[in-house]
């Protein structure tokens, strides 16, 4: 019995300690926007948070829903980013990146932060493939990304449970 307390107490401490060895993990919407993939941007980083965040532009960074839209302007795409928390604690991280060019297309993927850095785990938690040709609506408030048509005729909506994504389809 004693042992099994100590043994507890050490893993409580050695987890405590990783948590304290990052310092420098993302704390909101905004930080993990600054940790997306180049493949996302074709403005430099000072630009990332000069131009596509700011309010005049239609930027809005809402900390404490964990959303962020990003507008962007001819060849840079517009993104949202959603923070989903997990029953762990952490976050996966919704990046909605849309462009037009006759039509709108949009890239849907999902990612968790690890070791200073995202990766990408749209296949693992969405039980569906995420076409371009659908319209993701990504929540402010709530859990359910509604999917839609270019025509915006609605499909089907992505429930988060806390783990992954369900499907529940459109009636």
């Amino acid at each position: 019995m004693i042992a099994r307390i100590v043994f507890l107490l050490l893993i409580t401490a050695v987890g405590a300690q990783i948590v304290a060895a990052q310092p420098n993990a993302p704390r909101n919407v905004r930080d993990y926007y600054l940790l997306l993939p180049d493949k996302f941007f074709e403005t430099d980083k000072d630009q990332r948070v000069k131009l596509m965040l700011d309010p005049k532009r239609g930027a809005i960074v809402d900390a404490k829903n964990g959303y962020l839209l990003a507008p962007g302007d001819g060849a840079q795409m517009s993104l949202v980013v959603c923070l989903f928390k997990n029953h762990s604690g952490t976050y996966t991280i919704g990046v909605d990146a849309t462009y037009s060019e006759d039509s709108v297309y949009s890239r849907l993927s999902f990612y968790h932060y690890v070791n200073g850095g995202l990766v990408d785990v749209t296949k693992s938690i969405v039980p569906v493939a995420l076409p371009e040709e659908h319209r993701y609506e990504m929540p402010r408030y709530g859990r359910t990304i509604r999917v839609a048509t270019q025509k915006r005729r609605h499909l089907y909506d992505l429930l988060w449970n806390g783990h992954r994504f369900l499907i529940k389809r459109a009636r």
